[in-house]
């Protein structure tokens, strides 16, 4: 008997499969003062708990000197000059993140067609659904569009989730140290991966 494509003989190892997977769309609209306000009082704590697992910290310093860092781009009143924090979106309106961008923190790095991407972040019970892709796929359009030609980030090294993230969407490399790996990405280019 020669195998079918519906007879239960037929390898079906060997049969190519394709997944057409719906990839989510957002959009990024600035934040309102009290959303602001939210997002800063998190930032302040995400920051702390992060540098205290990267060792940086101890976990009794932690809370003032993550206020401390944050507040100096992010104070009270809104941010510092350049920085901008986006909620991000879905087609239905509905909050899926949210986005932190400015200009590069360090100096050597501060130039007008550079950008800094300091914190992505999914709401937690949307995760692993395509929208971390799409919130930094409109970052990097947003950035762009204002004449951004790169984008720049840190990624602690245990985070492993967003390091896959920032690998597969070309970003590259552009140092590393027992705890962070700083990444860049040209903008207006492909990604070959």
């Amino acid at each position: 008997m020669i195998p079918t494509p519906l007879s239960p003989e037929r390898n079906f190892a060997s049969v190519p499969l394709s997944l057409a997977v719906a990839v989510p769309t957002v959009r990024l609209i600035p934040v309102s003062r009290s959303e602001y306000d939210a997002f800063v009082k998190e930032q302040i704590h995400e920051f702390a708990d992060q540098k205290v697992r990267a060792g940086h910290w101890r976990a009794e310093e932690a809370a003032e000197l993550s206020r401390h860092a944050v507040e100096s781009f992010l104070p009270k009143g809104g941010p510092s000059e350049s920085h901008r924090v986006y909620r991000a979106v879905d087609e239905s309106n509905r909050g899926v993140g949210w986005i932190w961008v400015g200009p590069p923190p360090v100096r050597l790095l501060n130039l007008p067609t550079r950008r800094w991407l300091y914190q992505i972040t999914v709401d937690a019970h949307l995760r692993g659904k395509g929208y971390g892709r799409a919130m930094l796929a409109a970052t990097e359009q947003l950035v762009s569009r204002e004449g951004a030609r790169e984008i720049y980030l840190n990624v602690f090294r245990w985070n492993l989730i967003a390091r896959a993230l920032y690998d597969s969407a070309g970003y590259e490399v552009v140092h590393e140290s027992e705890t962070e790996t700083g990444m860049r990405k040209a903008l207006n280019q492909e990604v070959t991966r």
